[in-house]
């Protein structure tokens, strides 16, 4: 029989974010394989949950303050497994960083330790250390205040895995250079993308209607948190030059933040007169995510840190012409000018530039679209990063 594996993060189930949503396609796909699969996770109840012979959950009650979560759950996280080391045999612990900090994990619990690195302390806070202090968020404020002290305890998780799975060559770069890990000791494997899920769509004006859209809008979306990171102050700043030659371009920006942040990113809108060209959707539940997409004429990701982020599989494999940002492991999947165009972060201009060539060029970004769709099925499917992912369970049990 297959070891049992145990996943601890801070998101599982609903999907919120790109954490939940790694643990649940993997998990999802390791089962398959004959995986047993156990899951320490966050929500907003205390509750044990059998789902199948093959999978348990265990949801502890903790807050949903991204930080302040992660080490209340790891305070949690560590008194349920020491109850559940009785019971259950445990083979593979598998904590997900920055966000599971090393004391969530009891010592000599399991056979084995391997983390996966979806980014790091450090990188995170040198990312947005040249950043206007207003417009960080008090979440982002404390990352930078209090990063020796969560570095402490992201270092001490890393030091105990057996095996240590970057989601990008970038991430691989940050440990090996921030925090002095052995490269033998880690292994890339890319995020996957879920494409029977996030897919084309024939009828674009069909799914715009529903959407509540005009079907005659070019929609330009944009997906992720509310972070500064996320670089939305230059998305709106390369506003004005698209809505004047493309007046009936639309932006429609999804993602949750704190309240304040969506007030400081209309004002600037308003202030550069763009306002009446923005949508912001809030937050779009993961089962109305694939429409979102579907409902796009151009997918852009303005971020200046990122590691292999989800939201541009996810256009990808809808088969969306790409405008995204040179930073972190994007590059490592989006070839300029091939599957997607590329521009140097808080670069509005080239920015800009960059969403016309896609709006004025319609049969280049058509074409786009489509090695975009085939990059992901021939390389980030789900079922091909399980099979990597299995090798390094094996590796480490060894």
């Amino acid at each position: 029989m297959p070891p049992k594996v145990c996943f601890i993060s801070p998101e599982f189930w609903p999907l919120t974010g790109g954490t939940g949503s790694y643990i649940y396609y993997l998990s999802r796909e390791l089962q398959k394989n004959g995986y047993p699969i156990y899951v320490v996770t966050g929500a907003n109840q205390t509750k044990d949950v059998h789902v199948n012979p093959q999978l348990d959950i265990s949801f502890l009650n903790i807050p949903k303050a991204p930080i302040i979560k992660s080490f209340m759950l790891a305070a949690k996280s560590n008194s349920k497994l020491q109850n559940v080391h009785k019971t259950a045999r445990v083979d593979i612990i598998h904590p997900q960083l920055p966000l599971t900090p090393s004391f969530a994990v009891p010592p000599n619990f399991g056979k084995t330790l391997v983390c996966t690195v979806h980014s790091t302390w450090k990188g995170e806070a040198e990312a947005i250390r040249g950043e206007p202090y207003m417009r960080l968020n008090a979440n982002e404020k404390f990352l930078v205040f209090a990063n020796r002290f969560l570095r402490f305890f992201e270092e001490g998780m890393l030091h105990r895995a057996r095996k240590i799975i970057a989601v990008s060559n970038f991430t691989k770069w940050e440990l090996t250079n921030y925090y002095n890990i052995p490269a033998h000791k880690i292994e890339v494997i890319h995020n996957g993308v879920d494409i029977k899920k996030f897919k084309p769509v024939k009828n674009k004006s069909r799914v715009k209607v529903e959407l509540g859209l005009n079907p005659n809008d070019i929609a330009i979306v944009s997906v992720g948190r509310l972070y500064a990171r996320k670089g939305l102050f230059t998305l709106i700043e390369c506003m004005s030059d698209v809505v004047k030659r493309v007046p009936n371009a639309k932006f429609i920006i999804s993602g949750k933040g704190q309240s304040s942040e969506m007030v400081k990113l209309m004002a600037y809108a308003e202030q550069i007169g763009v306002k009446n060209h923005i949508i912001f959707t809030g937050y779009t539940p993961d089962q109305e995510l694939p429409k979102l997409y579907q409902a796009a004429d151009i997918f852009v990701l303005s971020t200046f840190y990122e590691h292999h982020p989800f939201a541009v599989l996810e256009a990808l494999a809808t088969g969306l012409p790409v405008v995204t940002t040179t930073v972190g492991g994007i590059s490592e999947t989006i070839q300029t000018g091939k599957n997607g165009l590329l521009v140097k972060p808080f670069n509005s201009v080239r920015l800009s530039e960059a969403i016309l060539y896609m709006i004025e060029h319609p049969a280049e970004a058509a074409e786009m679209g489509v090695k975009a769709r085939q990059t992901v099925v021939e390389q980030l499917d789900w079922r091909i990063v399980v099979r990597e992912a299995i090798k390094i369970y094996d590796v480490a049990l060894q």
